[in-house]
């Protein structure tokens, strides 16, 4: 499969299925063969986790990371990040960045599970004191 099919592939799934307008998509080869990327805003925990899941929704073997850059800069910003496989076998990262994102350490990289994702997804209410 070559870059172009890669990214038909993923205007397809687009098409096929009401998902979030991403950011940013791109295909790339890599060592198994080529992969699309599609990045989406992480407007917000709830947004972001939202989107992911209706990703989820439309990918074969989905699994869900948590991860923060290797270098402690004081950045804040976390990635959520969904890997799975269109329905044509098209290999997919959709992922977003976050600066309220749930904490994880500089270099580490967790796994999510589907559970904890959804409770993400509510958003969080203030309450008036």
């Amino acid at each position: 499969m070559n870059t172009a099919r890669v990214l038909m592939s993923v205007a397809e799934h687009l098409d096929s299925f009401e998902l979030a307008e991403p950011i940013q998509i791109t295909a790339a080869p890599c060592a198994v063969g080529p992969r699309a990327t599609v990045q989406l805003s992480g407007a917000s925990v709830s947004t972001l986790v939202g989107e992911l899941l209706a990703w989820a929704d439309t990918l074969d073997n989905a699994t869900v990371t948590l991860w923060r850059p290797p270098f402690d800069d004081g950045d804040p910003v976390v990635f959520l990040e969904l890997r799975g496989r269109l329905t044509d076998d098209t290999p997919v990262k959709v992922f977003g960045g976050l600066l309220d994102g749930p904490y994880v350490a500089a270099g580490r990289r967790t796994e999510v599970s589907w559970g904890r994702l959804r409770e993400w997804a509510v958003p969080v209410l203030e309450v008036a004191a």
